[in-house]
């Protein structure tokens, strides 16, 4: 039996791309507002319990009867560790936080749950199953930048970039390893409709709100993967585009927010010294 063949199966999360989809928003969020006990509480909080998924997925079956017989007494210690990780930071993160932080958090929990549930039936892997699991993992942001002190409807158009963003490039990742494992069906041309659709609402969005922008160089990215079509064995490739297109929209989000902090910390401070003088 070869070395390799030895080898415990890891149990990390195997889904690359989440952990971007997970900790670029997370970081954008943190960076955005400064540092707080009650976000970075959050944002642990949201590492640990992505780190708890892969164990769980073993437990449940989700990586087949094989895995859960081999590694489920290791899978079972991993999830107890980041499980109880995981709910004190982010119980200690939600005790600190203010209530619309909790309650953006209660809004992920269903999501979570159909996350679950499509892993236990083998369908997580689907557009719409890697797209809800997109969404919630960039909503983890969300509560932490609230924590962090940022407005409710700058969370929510961040959130909504992110969501949109990912989205597009789950769409796009789906339509490569289409052409890969067969000639050009009908079902290609819904990903590509769909992919016009969702790019129309972010510049929709854009309008309204323009913080949304920040996203729009990932949007771009996952058309010119679509135009470029490139071969299944080159997705490692495209995931790295993909980072470094993240990094990009986190600073194109982070300095407008850290903009808009400053003035509103300004205008506090004028406030409090014409109450001052008013008082006198």
């Amino acid at each position: 039996m070869s070395e390799r063949a030895r080898r415990p199966r890891s149990l990390w999360p195997r889904e690359h791309g989440a952990y971007i989809q997970l900790f670029v928003p997370v970081a954008t969020s943190l960076l955005a507002t400064g540092s707080s006990w009650a976000g970075a509480a959050l944002a642990l909080g949201a590492g640990f319990a992505f780190l708890a998924s892969e164990p769980l997925r073993v437990l449940i079956g989700a990586r087949g009867p094989r895995m859960r017989e081999l590694a489920g007494s290791r899978a079972r210690r991993r999830l107890a560790l980041f499980a109880a990780l995981a709910a004190i930071a982010g119980g200690t993160g939600l005790v600190l936080a203010p209530r619309s932080a909790v309650a953006l958090t209660m809004l992920l929990a269903p999501m979570i749950g159909f996350v679950l549930i499509a892993s236990r039936r083998g369908t997580v892997q689907t557009v719409l199953g890697e797209s809800v699991a997109a969404i919630t993992l960039a909503g983890a942001g969300a509560p932490v930048a609230l924590a962090g002190g940022m407005r409710l409807g700058d969370a929510l158009a961040i959130w909504l970039g992110w969501s949109l963003a990912y989205t597009a490039t789950v769409v796009v990742v789906h339509r490569v390893l289409a052409r890969h494992l067969r000639a050009r069906a009908p079902a290609d041309v819904r990903s590509e409709l769909t992919l016009v659709v969702l790019c129309g609402l972010l510049a929709a969005a854009s309008v309204v709100l323009p913080l949304v922008r920040f996203a729009t160089p990932l949007a771009i990215a996952a058309v010119l993967v679509l135009i470029w079509m490139p071969r299944a064995t080159h997705l490692r490739a495209v995931g790295i585009a993909f980072l470094a297109t993240s990094l990009v929209a986190a600073v194109l989000a982070i300095t407008p927010l850290r903009d808009a902090a400053r003035d509103n910390e300004i205008e506090a401070s004028f406030r409090a010294a014409m109450a001052v003088h008013q008082r006198r």
